[in-house]
């Protein structure tokens, strides 16, 4: 879907995100937590978990989702051939023709619409499967058949390397987690407006998996109250100070909103039958009237076991599939991983404990942007690469937390300007406890960047911020 994102499909952006976040408020559960996140979130919890859709009322269906994804494919392509009226998508015989012939490209798209939106479209081709009762593995061929699809017979332009990894592979991340956290959301037991306003909520997060429950009747029909998977949201507002190259006097302030969603039990890994029945999603708004901050960040077990390293400690090892991506106007950041970690969490004494994680992950397709790819018709450079993390929290009982986050990325430019892209976020903070439920929070963060280049000078840059917030567990 080749154009150019404005201010107003921004806001959309993080109005859906903000619409996300309050659906699935109405559900959660709060529980001791005594295990680190598997991506940069400060916080993490422990959960008692079930299977998902085993008591389902239809049966698998391999045929609709095919049909689905067909109609969505072209359902995009003519609101953009006869509404927009966008030049690539005058497609012909001879367009798919030399798509073929031609093969697979880098293509310039802006940097929104790689990262972010064909990936969500990726999220609505896996969910027209997985809404029909399919599981994790038999729903992603529909993802990338529907990318395929795209990508040769709906555009004019040849296929592209980028959008055949963006949109099935994060797309997957994405719509498992958007399937998950819409079904949470739906009770079958509700009546009125209350169950209006659950069906519409679960529609804007998994749009397919509405659309199926409206022709199946789904939407109306009497039911029971599903016992629910547990999960826990925390919700976090302030103010978020960024010190533009580390100079106090070049700074702005943005009011900030993040949420923490913590999906099943990390350590409960019998639990752990299919992929995703453990994820974190972290995301996070910060606002000012001129820039914006939106970060996501996904992680989701797709295999992992216990580990013997101490005898007072539990301790495991898995792999995982993660997407992080984090845009303002300054900098930008994604990558789509697949991610190996061994999390350990370890009792000092009997009111302090001590977590860590330590990581390395394979980059499928990451992005970051660069001063110098414009010479190329683009503003960012991507390709594959690799990252590493490791993170500790120190977790005082009745009083707070101490923790620190750090992750390196690398990137190997295939498309851009030719050079090799290191990105680290550092996050240090501290929380205390006002009440239960309710915390202070201070962080100091660090996002530092450094490129290689082969035929331009190197770059070095810096900024660093400081947020204070208040904590909420839902």
């Amino acid at each position: 879907m080749k154009k150019n994102i404005n201010i107003a499909e921004l806001n959309i952006l993080q109005t859906t995100l903000f619409l996300f976040l309050f659906a699935i408020h109405s559900e959660a559960q709060t529980f001791s937590h005594d295990n680190l996140p598997s991506g940069l979130a400060d916080s993490n919890f422990n959960f008692v978990n079930d299977s998902l859709y085993e008591n389902q009322q239809f049966e698998k269906n391999y045929w609709l989702p095919a049909v689905e994804v067909i109609g969505l494919n072209f359902g995009v392509w003519a609101y953009h051939r006869y509404l927009s009226k966008e030049g690539w998508s005058a497609i012909s015989w001879n367009s798919v023709k030399n798509n073929f012939n031609t093969g697979f490209v880098w293509d310039v798209d802006g940097y929104l619409i790689n990262q972010f939106w064909h990936p969500y479209h990726g999220s609505n081709y896996y969910n027209t499967a997985r809404s029909n009762g399919l599981g994790f593995w038999e729903s992603a061929p529909y993802a990338f058949g529907g990318s395929l699809m795209w990508e040769y017979f709906m555009e004019n332009e040849p296929p592209s390397y980028n959008d055949i990894v963006n949109t099935p592979v994060t797309g997957i991340i994405l719509g498992e987690i958007s399937f998950r956290v819409s079904d949470l959301i739906i009770d079958e037991s509700t009546t009125g407006f209350e169950r209006f306003l659950r069906e519409f909520s679960s529609t804007l997060i998994d749009p397919m998996k509405g659309f199926n429950r409206l022709i199946r009747g789904d939407m109306w029909k009497d039911g029971f109250k599903k016992e629910k998977q547990s999960f826990n949201a925390v919700i976090s507002f302030g103010a978020h100070n960024v010190f533009f190259s580390k100079k106090i006097n070049n700074s702005r302030t943005y009011a900030s909103f993040r949420t923490d969603l913590n999906y099943g039990n990390q350590f409960d890994i019998n639990n752990h039958k299919k992929p995703f029945d453990y994820f974190s999603l972290h995301t996070e708004i910060n606002l000012t009237p001129d820039d914006n901050i939106v970060g996501i960040f996904a992680s989701g077990v797709i295999w992992d076991n216990n580990i013997k390293l101490f005898n007072t400690s539990k301790n495991i090892i898995g792999i995982y599939k993660e997407v992080d991506i984090h845009i303002n106007t300054v900098y930008k950041l994604s990558a789509t991983s697949v991610s190996g970690q061994i999390i350990n969490t370890v009792p000092i004494t009997s009111a302090i404990s001590m977590q860590n994680y330590l990581g390395v992950s394979a980059i499928l397709m990451g992005g970051t942007n660069s001063l110098y790819a414009k010479e190329y018709g683009k503003d960012y450079n991507i390709g594959p690469g690799a990252s590493g993390k490791f993170g500790l929290k120190f977790s005082f009982k009745e009083l707070g937390d101490f923790y620190a986050n750090y992750k390196r990325y690398w990137i190997h430019t295939l498309s851009g300007a030719d050079s090799e892209e290191f990105v680290g976020l550092l996050n240090v903070g501290i929380t205390y406890n006002i009440f239960s439920k309710t915390s202070l929070g201070l962080d100091f963060l660090l996002y530092e960047r450094y490129g290689d280049y082969e035929n331009f000078p190197d770059t070095q840059d810096a900024n660093s911020a400081l947020r204070i917030y208040l904590k909420q567990n839902i």
